[in-house]
């Protein structure tokens, strides 16, 4: 897991989410990256 700061992307970021994480609870415009983990809640 990657956390940054969004105030702090001033540049292109070449990263792909790799998992959805708290999906139960996700915005509706959140599509477009079906093949990433999806999770209910945070893990463990």
């Amino acid at each position: 897991m990657i956390v940054v700061p969004a105030g702090s992307l001033d540049t292109p970021v070449d990263v792909r989410p790799n998992a959805h994480i708290c999906l139960s609870s996700r915005a509706n415009w959140d599509d477009g990256l079906d093949e990433v983990t999806r999770l209910d809640g945070l893990p463990g």
